[in-house]
């Protein structure tokens, strides 16, 4: 009987492969202007695949090589390396094997193997689409300012948004077009579509060829996640910031940022205001967005909107006396809660220590620190320092933590920790019960 490999092992292995491959090209001479060290190398390329967004190297000192280098990756990382080996083999008409079918199902978060390959190709085509699209729309707007420039960076920054990376060509992000409707639109859009999942699109596009007549429940906890959050965000820093960062603007124009912060906080990266500059309680507000961050088989990051959705609404509930909590007239599994809480619980732990870890080895303000390390793990790539990262200021250790933060977060610390943990087999019996008082 032959023995498969754990999809989860060869998927870490994948996602390592492809960071050392990219390590390797952006220290080549002409990838850069001026040669960088290994670790901010490795931290770069690193950033990319995971779709973070971290920076310790300007960008302006990449050739359009280097650019380029960080733009595949960027993509690579998003998709997933084994959509990409996918895509080759059908390309060149190769039968997918039981084995590549498995990994590609636990690289996309797919639920089961039954059209595991069609739900892949819809899903390629419309990437492909939307990245068109906002690549177009993109070098239109950038076009009127930098000429035939304009289209290359309308490329890079719809590929960097879609994939929610928050890379930018420009050195202070998108804060030249904080006005800009378009850019603002565009951006958003982008980063909302990647964010809530391939799940979430492909029942819209099944939806839409009339091939099921409604939403999941998986889709709608997604959809109404996602409003909340972006509606609690904005509202929260319009008014936290009139005083801040907004002030001396008018109503639409500060609506307008705060929205887009809303949006892009979560797990983009992208900002349109000097983050350094906001207020400790709007810090703190990025911080729990960046935790929970994006959906499940998206481009995002952090604990997902769905778990945090079930483990406030499993409280709730209990609070609330109910057995089980029920949402849009269906029950919510007991291993499902469980799920959801130990990954929040997970993370919680793991964050706090590494912050508290970070902050004593680099010397900086724990919030700040706190900042930079949710927004790698979350792979947002944000941070509170101006221009590039704070991570640019650590030294070579600190930046391996942050490297190993981004990778986890990229593969997910519940999948990284069942990786990494080899399974208990489950018991024949059940032991006797014991009372612990609470």
């Amino acid at each position: 009987m032959t023995k498969h490999k754990n999809p989860l092992h060869t998927i870490i292995v994948g996602f390592l492969a492809v960071i050392a491959f990219g390590c390797l090209v952006l220290l080549l001479p002409f990838s850069t202007k001026h040669p960088i060290s290994f670790i901010d190398s490795l931290f770069m390329s690193t950033s990319a695949v995971c779709v973070t967004g971290l920076s310790v190297v300007d960008m302006n000192n990449f050739t359009t090589f280097g650019k380029s280098t960080i733009l595949f990756l960027i993509q690579i990382g998003g998709l997933g390396y084994m959509s990409v080996t996918t895509f080759m083999l059908i390309s060149f008409r190769k039968k997918l094997t039981y084995e590549d079918k498995l990994i590609l199902k636990e690289s996309l978060n797919y639920p089961t193997m039954h059209n595991l390959v069609e739900f892949f190709k819809r899903i390629l085509i419309f990437v492909f689409a939307i990245e068109l699209i906002g690549a177009v729309l993109l070098s239109f707007a950038f076009y009127r300012d930098m000429g035939t420039k304009g289209i290359y960076y309308g490329i890079f920054h719809s590929i960097s948004a879609f994939n929610n990376a928050g890379f930018s060509l420009f050195n202070d992000s998108l804060t030249l077009y904080k006005y800009n409707i378009l850019v603002n639109l565009v951006v958003m859009g982008l980063i909302i579509i990647g964010g809530i999942g391939f799940l979430v699109i492909d029942e819209f596009i099944l939806l839409r060829a009339k091939k099921i007549n409604k939403l999941s429940i998986h889709t709608k906890v997604v959809l109404s996640t996602t409003l909340f959050l972006t509606l609690f965000g904005t509202i929260f820093i319009f008014f936290i910031e009139r005083n801040g960062i907004l002030q001396h603007h008018g109503f639409f124009e500060d609506f307008l940022v705060s929205l887009f912060q809303s949006v892009t906080t979560r797990t983009a990266g992208f900002n349109t205001v000097d983050i350094s500059y906001m207020h400790s309680s709007t810090i703190f507000l990025f911080v729990i967005l960046m935790f929970i961050g994006a959906s499940p088989s998206g481009t995002g990051g952090g604990i997902k909107t769905t778990t945090a959705f079930i483990v406030f609404f499993a409280i709730y509930s209990y609070i609330r006396g109910e057995k089980e909590p029920i949402v849009f007239q269906r029950r919510i599994p007991l291993k499902v809660i469980e799920r959801a809480f130990v990954i929040s619980t997970l993370s919680s732990i793991f964050i706090t220590v590494i912050s508290f870890l970070l902050s004593d080895i680099e010397h900086f303000p724990f919030l700040d620190v706190l900042f930079e390390t949710v927004s790698a793990i979350s792979t947002v790539g944000l941070s509170v320092s101006n221009n590039l990262s704070l991570s640019s200021k650590f030294s070579d250790f600190g930046k391996f933590i942050i490297i190993f933060l981004m990778f986890i977060g990229r593969v997910g610390i519940f999948t990284f920790s069942i990786a990494l943990l080899k399974k208990k087999a489950s018991r024949r019996y059940r032991v006797p019960e014991g009372r612990i008082f609470l």
